[in-house]
């Protein structure tokens, strides 16, 4: 124990007495260890942490799927469930939900919109969880006819009852029934993914099979049972249902971990190649510091064939060069320790108006902590043992007959110029992959929209159907809102829609006088539904015909408008007014097209349909809808007017989500700005600790051939020359590296076509960009060693020598 102290002793006083190189490595491992530990944290809060309930990984999804798809999840009608429970033996019990958003609303408070659940009484057993206040629901309260009853979650309990313990008993109402709250759930409960009511559903198996209540449907596994088990015992019973009824023929059951069925796929790619980007940075950090150890253990290679000569074993060199690494990527932990705090502070502040799924808590717990010490020894043994190795085995005799002209250090500059390579190899994939995401952030976030968006007032609301029977009471009450929002001071132009330009659905539709060989080689477009106001609270243009009137109602023949993308794609030939299209089946009405407007749709990404259908609102009723209104001030000064315009219109129903539609339209690419984030500090970290590996070995290499430089100018080399011969020795190894690393560079970009905005996987300014900006940074890092190495005075350096 003395002498592995005494190592770590000697270990520090090196380290001081090379501060400079000494500081470039704990930096490197801090922001490699750092970096790693950040992403670490976010897939294991994420993926790997798993549902916060008692063996979670016991609870079991349970879906419907066919024969022709069984990779599809559906959902399962009240009847599947009943004969599951009825058959199956795997599990303690099956419990069914469906989601559901509603409308809350009691005295004293705004109406308010969230999400909730349909689930049957036995759901929170299934997940042991019980209320904090109150009680669980019973199967009376799921009887037909029952007292309606609710559960409310943490926050709502917070912020709209001021934490009152006494709160069971009270009523409110829910989607405008009177409803009795029985109890408030644990702080961070919001299953399945961020409800904050739970109301209980009435399975009932109803008469006519397949009809019904159609629920998601888990399970808890027995003890003793195992996944493959349940997955068989359920296919059987899914067979046995498929022959026994017509309704069920060519549908299979499948099992599956809950928590893996509720993270896409998707996602799970995303976290993926990231902690491999992230895992990158890392392996660039150790090849650094290695370089750096390299440096160290050949310019002391006659003070270890020294100790070697007096008697110190292989061992003790290796442990030295050992005790070194560890205290270096110990400092580096804990530098690396406060970037991953705040890390992991900057990912749950960017998420945090998302509504993220209720079990995601990314943090630095005791597996993260276990996480950054594995990193760091195995940084520590990586990056030190084997240059200690090579000294151990260097022949002492040769090392102490070396007269200082570098033949040993050379062979290992050999090998760290190698491991530059490495570094650049590594920087230049990671720079591609993140450069293709910032290029798509860019392009989706930076987006000069060719319509209104700053100054217009922007929301979103349902017309219920127990406030609003039909659809003429749902267009009455547009009416009116429509007009008490006009009404407001500061606002110039308004209008209700279904969605803005370019989040507008998609639909398959037909042109009059064409014929198409099935449903599926119909062409497609985004059909917006909109009042007469929509193109001046817009700002969109016409460009030929007229747009909607007042005299495009519901009693008149249906009309549309396009977008010159439209005309451009479909209407190429003869005029284009006057001309019909249909949405849907033959059913449905023929559209005669009375105007032409410019187009405003930019794509996101390269598969986006733009082409765009705008249709009378009157004419296409729905009940939920967008509130668009434009204003000559703050957009979001509307918000309270707007709630009590909406309240006079429909009472008890809820405004959500007021913001500017700027605003909002960068709300939505949070995703993007996140995730391109990291990779974009990935990339950078990545270029530093390259350049400043290349910085390290050309001033070791410079630093060890002084004496062969100064024969050389001796003998008539000019510094032009040993200034042109440096350089070239630092670039020509980045152009290796450059080289291959756009391979990878290239394959990763494919793989990640599904998290691209209107950016090509092999866009090729991402990938010059990259390679002129590794180029770049290896000559910069080549021209101060190269610099040095021009200046060296042959007289000085040989009389030293």
């Amino acid at each position: 124990m003395a002498e592995v102290l005494s190592d770590f002793r000697y270990a520090l006083r090196m380290l001081v007495k090379r501060p400079g190189t000494s500081a470039i490595a704990i930096v490197a491992f801090g922001l490699g260890i750092g970096l790693t530990t950040t992403m670490f944290s976010i897939v294991e809060g994420v993926l790997f942490r798993g549902l916060p309930f008692e063996e979670s990984d016991r609870i079991l999804l349970i879906s419907r799927a066919t024969v022709k798809d069984p990779a599809r999840i559906d959902l399962a009608p009240s009847n599947d469930l009943a004969d599951w429970r009825g058959q199956q033996k795997s599990f303690e019990s099956l419990a069914g939900y469906a989601d559901t958003s509603s409308t809350i609303s009691n005295d004293g408070n705004y109406p308010d919109r969230v999400r909730g659940l349909k689930m049957t009484p036995n759901t929170l057993s299934v997940l042991r969880v019980r209320p904090i206040v109150g009680r669980d629901f019973s199967d009376a309260d799921a009887a037909p006819g029952a007292q309606p009853v609710v559960l409310i979650g943490y926050q709502l309990w917070q912020t709209r009852f001021a934490a009152n313990r006494e709160i069971s008993g009270t009523t409110i109402r829910v989607n405008g029934t009177p409803t009795t709250i029985v109890g408030v759930m644990p702080e961070k409960f919001g299953f399945p993914e961020a409800a904050q009511i739970w109301t209980p559903a009435d399975v009932t198996p109803p008469v006519q099979r397949g009809t019904g209540t159609r629920l998601r449907v888990i399970g808890r596994l027995r003890a003793g049972v195992t996944l493959d088990a349940a997955r068989a015992e359920m296919a059987g019973i899914g067979r046995q249902l498929a022959t026994t009824y017509p309704e069920n023929k060519d549908v299979i059951v499948n099992v599956a971990r809950l928590i893996d069925a509720s993270i896409p796929l998707r996602i799970r790619t995303t976290f993926y190649t990231m902690m491999i980007a992230v895992l990158g940075v890392m392996l660039i950090a150790c090849v650094n510091v290695t370089n750096l150890q390299v440096a160290r253990a050949a310019e002391r290679a006659k003070e270890f064939a020294v100790r070697a000569a007096l008697g110190s074993g292989k061992w003790r060199i290796v442990r030295q060069s050992l005790a070194e690494g560890l205290v270096l990527a110990a400092l580096g932990a804990a530098i690396g320790l406060a970037i991953a705090q705040a890390g992991v502070v900057y990912f749950m502040q960017a998420i945090a108006d998302t509504q993220p799924p209720f079990w995601i808590d990314v943090k630095l717990d005791p597996t993260v902590l276990a996480f950054v010490s594995a990193i760091t020894a195995a940084a520590a043994m990586i990056s030190s043992v084997g240059p200690g190795l090579g000294v151990a085995r260097s022949d002492t005799n040769a090392i102490l007959k070396d007269d200082a002209r570098g033949t040993t250090s050379l062979r290992m500059g050999r090998f760290g110029r190698w491991l530059v390579i490495i570094e650049v190899v590594v920087s230049c994939t990671l720079l591609v992959v993140s450069g293709l995401t910032i290029r798509s952030i860019l392009v989706t976030n930076r987006l000069d929209y060719p319509f209104a968006t700053r100054d217009v007032f922007f929301a979103n609301t349902t017309f219920e159907q127990h406030i609003h029977a039909d659809m003429p009471a749902v267009l009455r009450a547009m009416d009116q809102l429509e007009a008490g929002l006009a009404r407001l001071p500061g606002v110039q132009h308004v209008t209700l829609a279904n969605a803005v330009p370019g989040n507008g659905p998609t639909s398959s539709f037909s042109l009059e006088g064409e014929t198409y060989a099935s449903a599926e080689a119909e062409p497609r477009a985004q059909q917006i539904v909109a009042t007469t106001g929509y193109f001046d609270t817009l700002g969109i243009l016409l460009r030929q015909g007229r747009l909607f009137t007042a005299a495009d109602n519901a009693g008149a023949d249906p009309v549309a408008v396009v977008d010159e993308a439209f005309v451009a794609r479909h209407l190429t030939g003869g005029p284009v007014l006057g001309r019909r299209i249909r949405f849907g089946d033959e059913k449905s009405p023929w559209l005669t097209i009375v105007g032409v407007v410019q187009s405003v749709v930019v794509a996101q990404r390269p598969d986006q349909i733009i082409e765009s259908v705008y249709l009378p609102f009157v004419q296409q009723p729905q009940r939920s809808f967008t509130i668009l209104a434009r204003v000559g001030g703050d957009p979001l000064a509307l918000t309270s007017p707007a709630r009590s315009a909406l309240a006079a219109a429909s009472p008890e129903t809820s405004l959500n989500s007021p913001n500017s539609l700027s605003g909002e339209l960068w709300r939505q690419g949070w995703a993007f700005r996140l995730f391109g984030g990291l990779f974009l500090t990935f990339g950078a970290a990545a270029l530093v600790l390259a350049a400043a590996g290349l910085y390290g070995v050309m001033a070791f290499t410079v630093r060890r051939r002084t004496h062969e430089i100064a024969v050389r100018m001796a003998l008539g080399a000019s510094r032009r020359r040993m200034l042109g011969t440096v350089l070239w020795q630092g670039c020509w190894r980045v152009a290796i590296g450059i080289a291959i690393g756009l391979v990878p560079g290239w394959y990763l970009g494919t793989f990640m076509r599904a998290l691209l905005a209107n950016v090509s996987p092999t866009d090729p300014v991402v990938f010059v960009t990259t390679a002129v900006t590794l180029l770049a940074a290896g000559a910069v890092a080549s021209l101060v060693p190269a610099l040095r190495a021009s200046s060296v005075d042959p007289l000085t350096a040989l009389r030293t020598d």
